[in-house]
């Protein structure tokens, strides 16, 4: 059943706040869940609130009151997250990269002792009107085999790109490095619904459709060799450069929550102005995404699509009819209700 965003927004940020959060950080953190319901990617939005709550109880997560955000150059900062919620943690780590980068033209930040940080793009499309370009990468724990191998290894460590454009929506890039994200093997669980095959093999290392054999076996890297590079890459930008754990040493945010996590976050900004004016940038983006769009369709296509086209489809629809909850999410928001004292207004 459909139900109208703002009722949902109202609903969730009293949670937070009972939970801890100040409500500020409170409507930040509901922005980024509710941006990953409308854009249509339930895997990173309401469905995992009591989860993240959770670890709040626990104090396996903070309310992120003492963040630490390090100038280490003019276009370089270092951030110890103190294991801030991370729909707290990482938005103030983009903002004080935007507010750098309208000093320097650049700015990127390595964050450590981060959580699991939701919709991966949000955070670059902070910088959208800004007229910058944003970026964003985080580690988490090991649920991929590296190409060739059957053990888990590496995150899914999705890279997360926003770039504006002028009459044409933002380009938004958000992808795992993972066939899917592991949301997607948590969901179909939580629903009781099977998986695409190609998507992950079972702890003997067997193809396999099955949601909890999955989850215990390993996820499989996207585009063989090449998912697995970058996937690579984002850990050693997340780990080695950031100070966060190894992706081995990362618990499973959800399925264990009273173990502290140390995820690294890797993002930044580019202002758009200090390379070439504004205007002209996105009149270039313009004609190439013009360009794209005319291209004729394949066989079985209904045309080409600008990354991040068919979330903004969705968005839209969902401002207007309202975000689908499953039956599984309601039943945390009733319980959340219960647990926190708010009133449950979905019935």
């Amino acid at each position: 059943m459909k139900y109208p965003v703002e009722k949902i927004r109202d609903f969730c940020e009293k949670i937070w706040v009972k939970a801890g959060l100040s409500e500020e950080d409170a409507r930040t953190c509901v922005d980024v869940l509710l941006a990953a319901d409308i854009r249509g990617q339930r895997t990173h939005g309401t469905t995992h609130m009591k989860d993240y709550c959770e670890r709040l109880r626990r104090g396996t997560a903070t309310n992120g009151q003492d963040i630490e955000i390090t100038k280490t150059g003019d276009s370089t900062l270092v951030i110890d997250a103190k294991h801030a919620v991370g729909m707290v943690a990482a938005p103030k780590a983009m903002r004080a990269c935007i507010e750098q980068a309208k000093k320097s033209g650049v700015c990127f930040a390595g964050v450590h002792n981060g959580v699991h940080y939701g919709l991966g793009a949000y955070y670059p499309m902070m910088c959208l009107e800004e007229n910058m370009i944003g970026f964003s990468v985080t580690n988490a724990p090991a649920l991929v085999a590296p190409f060739g191998g059957a053990d888990p290894l590496l995150g899914t460590n999705p890279v997360s790109v926003a770039i504006p454009a002028g009459e044409y929506p933002a380009l938004v890039m958000d992808i795992a490095t993972s066939v899917a994200a592991k949301g997607n093997i948590a969901l179909a669980m939580k629903e009781g619904r099977d998986i695409p095959l190609g998507m992950a093999l079972d702890k003997d290392g067997n193809p396999t459709t099955d949601a909890k054999a999955a989850n215990e076996g390993v996820l499989l890297p996207f585009g063989a060799h090449k998912g697995y590079s970058i996937g690579l890459i984002i850990s050693i930008l997340a780990f080695a450069l950031s100070g966060a754990d190894m992706d081995i040493n990362i618990p499973r945010f959800f399925e264990h929550p009273e173990l502290e996590a140390n995820c690294g976050y890797f993002m930044g900004c580019i202002d758009i102005s200090r390379f070439c004016p504004v205007d002209e940038f996105k009149k270039r983006v313009d004609s190439l995404f013009a360009l794209i769009k005319a291209c004729r369709p394949a066989k079985g296509s209904r045309g080409v699509l600008i990354p991040g086209e068919i979330e903004y489809n969705k968005t839209l629809v969902a401002q207007e009819e309202g975000i689908d909850l499953s039956e599984a999410t309601l039943q945390d928001f009733r319980d959340m209700a219960a647990m926190y004292g708010v009133e449950y207004t979905f019935d």
